[in-house]
């Protein structure tokens, strides 16, 4: 007699049942039918996401190669007997069969140990699914929090670089206007002394002629009545 076991492996071509055994259990294929599909309902507008807070710089560095069990463990996803990964761990072992012989082949071995479901295994899959989404989400607002965390320190040094250079060159006007005082003063008082060394020339010059005429004007004297020169030795 066939167990429900036998049956399911047995539908997935994994053992050969006997035909009187299988004559016996035949069952209408109306019994099997596929109920009605139901028209999808429309799906509702998705919500608009808030934005997120900027992280605080310290807290916007991705951490890589982070191990997925602590992901899950961050996200507060339950123990179960068979996890998701052991199930790809099941199938990948199945893989020479076609997929709907692996599927049936999965829920032979489900029907037959009553210590997991493949029901167990499709929600872990989504819980941990649901967590590596969330983790993403975190990774974006990482990325996003440095960005922004690095235009406004961009910014800030910008604004530094630029007040700098406006002391510097509020400096450098005032130095080369006092340079340019300086040039110009003393500029200035090399004229001045040029100008009174030739303002005395000029008054040496004056009164040397004016030596000269007194001397020959006395000098006619010693010429006419001494007949020597007019210049005493």
């Amino acid at each position: 007699m066939r167990t429900k076991f036998s049956k399911m492996l047995a539908a997935t071509g994994l053992v050969t049942l006997d035909p009187e055994d299988h004559a016996q259990d035949d069952t209408p294929a109306e019994a099997y039918s596929e109920p009605e599909p139901q028209p999808e309902p429309e799906p509702a507008p998705a919500p608009v996401a808030a934005p997120q807070p900027v992280l605080a710089p310290e807290q916007s560095v991705v951490a890589e190669q982070k191990d997925f069990a602590d992901l899950y463990r961050e996200a507060n996803v339950p123990m179960v007997a068979y996890t998701a990964e052991k199930l790809l761990k099941l199938m990948a072992g199945l893989e020479s069969m076609p997929m709907e012989v692996r599927k049936q082949a999965v829920r032979a071995m489900d029907e037959a140990d009553d210590s997991w479901t493949v029901d167990d295994s499709v929600l872990d899959a989504q819980r941990k699914v649901k967590a590596l989404a969330i983790a993403k989400q975190k990774i974006a607002q990482q990325v996003a929090s440095a960005l922004q965390n690095a235009d406004r320190e961009i910014a800030a040094i910008q604004a530094e670089e630029q007040d700098k250079s406006a002391q510097v060159r509020k400096q450098i006007a005032e130095l080369t206007a006092l340079l340019d005082r300086g040039v110009a003063r003393a500029a200035q008082q090399m004229a001045d002394v040029r100008a009174a060394a030739k303002t005395n020339q000029e008054a040496g010059d004056r009164e040397s002629a004016r030596l000269d005429a007194e001397m020959n004007r006395l000098g006619q004297i010693v010429i006419t009545f001494s007949g020597g020169s007019p210049i005493q030795k």
